[in-house]
């Protein structure tokens, strides 16, 4: 009992150890020879690598602190390893936390943990409930059929409390609420269901849980953040429909309005052979057919049934390309509207006048991309990015 007290204490001082999820931002080759001589050198100097170092010997300190543990109980016999698991809990902790790399020393050690049931449940019914997908990859593997599966295969009591944890929302869980939009946390939480949908039982799908089919309560759990979904894509496609309006209003009068002037008798441009105004056309008809296709995106978001699937895959690829779109319309404009000065402006200022008007135009492509960067980024990797189930070996 001892043994057993002494293991929990150093596991909880493993578990505030790692408490900061902050882990290294550089490749694996951090540690090699020369990324350590200059951090050694410069690290002290320069504060962010400091503090990232510091992590890093942390996350390093506490996995080495964790090994040491697991050979010294390795000694014990596996009824003693379990109970030792099962009594403190500490498995479903680390699951919880997202502790993975704990989790994975602690497997390959022991791998009879695989098979423990804290609180009567499979560990991958823990990592579900949790939404830790990382946790969850030591369980994934790639089938003859090129789809993910999970090692090892779930019973049928397993696969219900696995189709339970995903009809649950957990609001709490910081897995859910750090999406772009609560129209992308829905999404998230739909490629959670699926992803279980799929390795399940297949008889489990149909399922009752009490009187209602798991997608019942998966629906039912979640109409908060359906609504929630709903008013974010709404307000979001308002306003950015606005914007687009905006754009093509000034870029259609401007196609009329030709810089130079025309010809009285033919009505031909005169300055129709100039680059400038060759530009300035192009520009011109590019942003004004970008911004008209972002208008008739967010038409179709504003229009929109708003049923759960469409948060899959349908409305977040609307959102996508109405922003992107609407991005490019604002810089067409930008470069015409450069081009139009290029094209009124005496030869003798535009030498020195083009470069400060190019810079000034600049800032507000630059304000666009600081601004709603971060948010498109996200979308597009939760969209079209890599699954956020990737099966991770144990034994790597």
């Amino acid at each position: 009992m001892a043994s057993w007290k002494t293991f929990s204490r150093i596991v909880t001082f493993f578990v505030k150890l790692m408490k900061p999820k902050i882990f290294c931002i550089f490749p694996k080759t951090f540690c090699k020879s020369q990324t350590k001589y200059l951090l050694c050198h410069f690290g002290v100097t320069i504060p962010i690598i400091k503090r990232v170092h510091e992590v890093k010997l942390r996350h390093v300190t506490a996995i080495e602190l964790a090994k040491q543990v697991c050979i010294a109980i390795s000694y014990m016999n596996t009824t003693e390893i379990s109970i030792l698991y099962l009594d403190d809990r500490r498995l479903c902790e680390a699951i919880a936390r997202g502790f993975d790399d704990f989790l994975k020393l602690c497997f390959q050690f022991f791998p009879e943990l695989l098979w423990v049931t804290p609180y009567n449940k499979r560990l991958t019914t823990h990592a579900v409930m949790f939404r830790q997908e990382k946790t969850l990859g030591l369980f994934l593997q790639v089938s003859s059929t090129n789809e993910l599966s999970l090692v090892p295969g779930p019973s049928e009591q397993d696969s219900a409390d696995m189709m339970s944890a995903a009809a649950y929302y957990y609001r709490s869980f910081d897995g859910v609420t750090t999406e772009a939009g609560a129209a992308f946390q829905m999404q998230r939480e739909l490629r959670w269901y699926r992803a279980v949908e799929s390795w399940v039982v297949p008889d489990m799908r149909d399922r009752y849980m009490g009187s209602k089919t798991f997608w019942t309560s998966f629906v039912e759990n979640r109409k908060d953040l359906l609504e929630s979904g709903e008013k974010w894509m709404k307000d979001t496609s308002n306003s950015c429909m606005i914007t687009s309006a905006l754009i093509a209003t000034v870029l259609f009068a401007a196609a009329f309005t030709v810089p130079g002037g025309n010809n009285d008798k033919s009505g031909v441009p005169l300055l129709l052979g100039e680059d400038s105004f060759l530009v300035f056309i192009i520009s011109d008809v590019l942003g004004l057919f970008f911004s008209v296709t972002a208008i008739l995106l967010f038409l179709a978001i504003l229009t929109s049934r708003y049923k759960v699937q469409d948060f899959l895959e349908a409305l977040p690829k609307k959102i996508i390309m109405g922003l992107s779109f609407l991005f490019l319309s604002l810089a067409f404009m930008l470069v015409a509207f450069t081009a139009t000065l290029t094209i009124v402006l005496d030869k003798r200022l535009v030498e020195w006048v083009l470069i400060p008007i190019i810079l000034l135009t600049s800032v507000p492509v630059a304000l666009f991309i600081v601004l709603q960067l971060p948010l498109l980024y996200q979308m597009v990797k939760s969209t079209y990015g890599p699954s956020i189930f990737c099966p991770k070996s144990i034994w790597e």
